[in-house]
């Protein structure tokens, strides 16, 4: 008898705990993941050093210096308060330096995409470890 009563009393709790009038949208699509405006530069910046990288170790000629790069001073952070004087000036020390492997010889070019990318690492050792093994992986050794 008790024990009736129990899974009696346990099923009308079951029962009640969407009662309140709120009702479960099944219909609702869920929501995506939206890419900040920084997040798809850096993406985009890892594409082009990616085929750069390759070029370069082929000994073919680069891409032209892609101006949308210098959008990394506007571009919407996904944690605004990361914007501060030391990204600022990470910032500014990798666009020299990607200016300077697109516009320099052969000779330097490794030297300037190896510290372009080391700036990089430098900037997401401290904010945003998540993309370090990938951007790693483009030093050229």
């Amino acid at each position: 008898m008790i024990r009736n009563l129990a899974i009696i009393i346990t099923f009308f709790l079951c029962i009640s705990c969407n009662v309140n009038g709120e009702k479960e949208n099944v219909d609702e699509e869920p929501l995506m993941y939206q890419p900040t405006e920084m997040a798809l530069l850096m993406r985009k910046m890892y594409e082009v050093n990616n085929v750069v990288k390759k070029q370069i170790i082929n000994k073919d000629a680069i891409l032209p210096f892609p101006e949308e790069f210098s959008n990394i001073h506007t571009a919407v952070l996904t944690d605004p308060s990361e914007r501060n004087s030391e990204f600022d000036s990470l910032a500014n020390l990798y666009l020299t330096y990607q200016k300077d492997l697109f516009n320099t010889g052969t000779d330097s070019t490794v030297y300037y995409f190896n510290k372009s990318v080391n700036t990089c690492i430098t900037c997401h050792e401290t904010r945003c470890v998540g993309p370090l093994p990938k951007i790693k992986k483009l030093l050229i050794r």
